[in-house]
């Protein structure tokens, strides 16, 4: 499943400030490479949102996170 922005934004705004709290920028440039938004998968109540970041900057590694809602739009700790 895709979140599009602009038909869902206040589940973008919410996936992207989760991440953002989890790695202290949306961001997280590094020699050209960001965090990429890559899908969302419902299972059961909940979306899982996943996010991949191909040069890290504090790893130098490809990473990869994965942010939980719940279909409201509530992050699941």
């Amino acid at each position: 499943m895709w979140i599009d922005k602009s038909e869902m934004p206040h589940l973008w705004e919410v996936m992207w400030s989760e991440l953002a709290s989890l790695e202290g920028s949306c961001v997280c440039e590094n020699e050209g490479e960001v965090w990429q938004y890559m899908g969302s998968k419902i299972e059961g109540e909940r979306l899982t949102h996943t996010f991949r970041h191909r040069y890290h900057p504090r790893s130098l590694n490809l990473e990869y996170r994965h942010i939980c809602t719940k279909l409201t739009g509530e992050v699941i700790e």
